[in-house]
């Protein structure tokens, strides 16, 4: 049963915009995963969706709020100055900078390494596998479990910067709410 989560924690409404644009694209994937007699083989586009939302929300935290935060709205003052003077653009960058702080709290599990994983995956969206990566097959990778781990790690990423990391109260209805097309893994 899809679900909404909060979206008062976006920075830049654009980015927003097109988070809620890719999860109506998810919606129609996930409607023909569950319908279609080959509804399996949309596992690729859903892992890699579920994941860029993932990457778009950590670079607007990361990028947006973080590095050009005021130092007068006290948010993660102790790393606002490291943050700022380093050149962050690609995915793992900002896991690396989401771990070393830990962001969402979860040090001492394996969730970063799910983020580096699901990274991996996404960066597979190039068929020819230049990196010869394996396995080799792409049916192997874009799996079930891939999808349902891109759906945990993207949920889990949401709810901690729904609940830890708000906007103040004026910007909560800036970007409408964001509607994740599958049930629910994780109570907020």
């Amino acid at each position: 049963m899809p679900f909404s989560i909060k979206a008062n924690f976006i920075d830049v409404f654009k980015i927003g915009d097109n988070i809620n644009f890719n999860l109506e694209i998810l919606k129609v994937l996930y409607s023909g995963y569950e319908t279609l007699i080959d509804g399996k083989k949309l596992t690729k586009p859903i892992i890699i969706i579920n994941t860029s939302i993932a990457e778009a929300v950590l670079h607007d935290f990361i990028v947006n709020r973080i590095k050009k935060a005021n130092k007068t709205e006290k948010l993660f003052s102790e790393i606002l100055d490291v943050l700022k003077s380093k050149k962050l653009d690609k995915f793992e960058h900002y896991i690396v900078q989401a771990e070393k702080y830990d962001f969402f709290d979860l040090k001492d599990t394996n969730f970063y390494n799910a983020m580096h994983s699901l990274r991996k995956k996404r960066n597979r969206i190039h068929i020819q596998n230049y990196k010869w990566e394996k396995p080799y097959d792409e049916n192997q990778i874009f799996d079930e479990k891939s999808k349902i781990l891109s759906e945990k790690v993207l949920e889990k990423i949401l709810n901690t910067m729904v609940t830890k990391y708000p906007r103040r109260e004026e910007y909560h209805d800036f970007v409408k709410d964001f509607e994740l097309p599958w049930n629910r893994h994780f109570l907020i």
